[in-house]
């Protein structure tokens, strides 16, 4: 058998996360972490696991399901999915098809794409396929990933939603905010996302271990993830009387920043009469002003470790699950 991701982890003393910032962001890290992890990868030839996909003519491809292409955090998984692939040196295709959050259309287009010979791998991005489906892949020996989400069966890259809502309910309180509202995703639906549902549970844990008492007008839930959603559920919260103190924004930072503008523009001073917390670490999250607070959530790594897992998946068959910690970035706006 090929050598594993895992196995890779272990040899370098590093972290799977670690070794995949080395491949597709290594200016993130100190330059003797990507030197030691080359010469890890070099010394171990880590690399002929993907010699398959190199040079071949007609290559295989890796088919990528997500509920809408232009969502901000699958858009970041995409990236990390394209920059493995040029990490990797493959000459492998990647196929993107959207599924409108329809469950219907999800499991049609996984049973089109098991048939398909040229298409080596699925990769889901926050659905949460049947488990037949997952089964039938499993006896076909095709590799099908999940990414946010978990199905008995299915390798899967696990973004940890709960302790992401942790950590920054904690930081919020820690900072003195007690009445602190929630944006989130559609939790419901015959297509729900994933992430929205841990986000919650998140939430609803953090507020009775911090010995808070559960508002149901808190929480309000939008349909998009963008900027004018952000601005909606501001317009909805600002009616609450009293007024939270800080909102936390875990439908990601697109909401949040329409939310700090839609607050800004009311005349109020952010994080002074209202703190904005995001989720994802969008690049534009240190951009807007204020720079956004927010939960990194890694999704140019999940989609990278989604890919390699994929594709080792091939060779190996299936292999262990990854699990990528969130991680707090303190900005100004809360």
């Amino acid at each position: 058998m090929a050598m594993t991701l895992h196995e890779l982890a272990e040899k370098a003393s590093l972290s799977c996360e670690t070794l995949l910032e080395a491949l597709i962001t290594p200016s993130s890290l100190e330059p003797e972490v990507v030197r030691h992890v080359m010469k890890t990868i070099s010394r171990t030839k880590y690399l002929d696991s993907f010699a398959i996909w190199k040079g071949d003519p007609r290559p295989a491809s890796v088919a990528i399901l997500s509920g809408l292409l232009d969502s901000a955090s699958d858009v970041e998984a995409f990236k990390g999915i394209d920059r493995a692939m040029s990490a990797l040196g493959l000459s492998s295709s990647l196929v993107a098809l959207p599924t409108r959050y329809s469950a219907t259309l999800r499991e049609t287009t996984l049973h089109m794409l098991l048939q398909y010979e040229q298409i080596s791998a699925v990769i889901v991005l926050n659905l949460s396929p049947e488990e037949q489906t997952v089964i039938r892949y499993a006896e076909a020996g095709k590799p099908l990933v999940l990414v946010q989400s978990r199905v008995n069966g299915a390798r899967s890259v696990l973004l940890e939603n709960q302790k992401g809502m942790a950590i920054g309910m904690n930081y919020l309180h820690k900072r003195g905010y007690r009445r602190i509202a929630l944006v989130t995703a559609s939790t419901s639906g015959s297509e729900p996302c994933v992430s929205a549902s841990e986000r919650l549970m998140g939430y609803l844990n953090s507020l009775k271990r911090l010995g808070r008492e559960f508002d149901e007008s808190l929480i309000v839930e939008v349909a998009t993830n963008d900027e004018a959603a952000g601005s909606r559920a501001f317009e909805a919260l600002r009616e609450l009387k009293p007024v939270p103190d800080a909102v936390f924004c875990a439908a990601g930072d697109m909401v949040a920043i329409g939310c700090l503008r839609a607050a800004r523009k009311a005349g109020l001073s952010v994080p002074g009469d209202l703190a904005v917390m995001g989720y994802d670490d969008l690049p534009v999250a240190a951009l807007v002003e204020p720079s956004l607070t927010t939960i990194r959530e890694r999704s140019m790594i999940a989609g990278a470790a989604s890919l390699v897992l994929a594709l080792e998946g091939c060779v190996n068959g299936p292999g262990e699950n990854l699990i990528i910690m969130p991680e707090l970035v303190a900005r100004d706006s809360a």
